[in-house]
């Protein structure tokens, strides 16, 4: 949980009292147990966007400067699909027009095409 704005330390220790009460409530009547230790209540001014923000292996976490949400940006070479990065060369087989397509990190799709001798 995060709050938009500071709030007082009290204020944030009260808001984790009462999690940890409803993740009680939760198992006493629906039989669901949360782990109270998995709970984590940040002011804004102190909270790490992309700490629970789980991006895929060919995608890094991005803040927006203006909205300060975090989202999962595909690396170059990946594109998202339902929110999974995917290498272009699979996603588009003929990207290279004859030729191998690969994925170079930190430069994207690379196409390598043979020389014919001659």
């Amino acid at each position: 949980m995060k709050f938009a704005k500071s709030v007082p330390y009290n204020i944030t220790e009260a808001v984790h009292c009462a999690l940890e009460q409803l993740c009680s409530t939760t198992l006493k009547n629906l039989h669901i147990q949360i782990d109270t230790h998995s709970l984590d209540v940040e002011p804004a001014d102190q909270a790490d966007a992309c700490k629970f923000l789980a991006c895929d292996e060919f995608s890094r976490c991005v803040v927006s400067g203006r909205t300060k949400e975090a989202r999962c940006q595909c690396e170059r070479g990946f594109l998202s699909v339902d929110g999974v990065c995917q290498s272009l060369c699979v996603l588009q087989p003929d990207y290279c027009q004859g030729g191998e397509c690969h994925i170079v990190r930190g430069h994207g799709a690379v196409c390598r095409y043979r020389r014919l001798a001659g």
